[in-house]
């Protein structure tokens, strides 16, 4: 059996949302970056978001997925746009 890969001791993370408005619709958007290493990306959806905060072990790969009701997570979910 394989063992899944410590947690770090601490991972904090800052997370920056705000929405654009174009003549399409409004969208979401947002950067995170993790403190301890000064890594960030941009993100279109809460998948991305989600997906940068697992690369560094801080959420397990099979946890519950949040609902996608708020729009930020949706059909819309994800790119990474590293800086």
């Amino acid at each position: 059996m394989t063992e899944s890969p410590p947690v770090p001791p601490i991972s904090t993370f800052v997370v920056r949302f705000w929405r654009e408005w174009s003549a399409a619709s409004p969208r979401w958007r947002g950067r995170i970056e993790h403190v301890q290493s000064g890594q960030s990306v941009a993100f279109l959806g809460l998948d991305g978001m989600l997906d940068f905060v697992r690369s560094f072990g801080a959420m397990p790969d099979d946890e519950s997925q949040p609902a996608k009701e708020d729009g930020i997570g949706g059909s819309r979910a994800a790119g990474l746009a590293p800086r």
